[in-house]
């Protein structure tokens, strides 16, 4: 099997009971002879994974619906309300994805 050392990343996910963190520290894993490098964010498949399971992903979408509507405003501003409803429909809602926010947790 072969694996890109370069694109493969290490991430830590600690409890969410800081009590029971085992270690803050923990030893390089490496792949034939290359130390994978330890994140605390990764993009994977256009989303945003954290390790301290923040709503960056979230954030990043509705960042991406407001732009989207915008240019929708600017774009279409002298059609019809209906047409830009029509264009709003497939452009702006996109719900790929929306199961992984079910278990989202607000971060400090």
């Amino acid at each position: 099997m072969l694996c890109n050392t370069n694109k493969t990343k290490c991430m830590i996910f600690n409890p969410t009971n800081k009590t029971k963190i085992v270690s803050q520290t923990f030893p390089h894993f490496t792949i034939d002879g290359h130390c994978l490098q330890f994140v605390n964010e990764f993009r994977y498949l256009g989303h945003i994974i954290s390790n301290n399971l923040c709503d960056a992903d979230i954030k990043r979408e509705i960042h991406n619906v407001y732009v989207r509507i915008n240019m929708i405003i600017q774009r279409f501003r002298n059609f019809s309300q209906h047409v830009k409803i029509a264009i709003f429909r497939p452009y702006c809602i996109c719900s790929y994805g929306v199961a992984l926010w079910s278990h989202f947790s607000s971060c400090i």
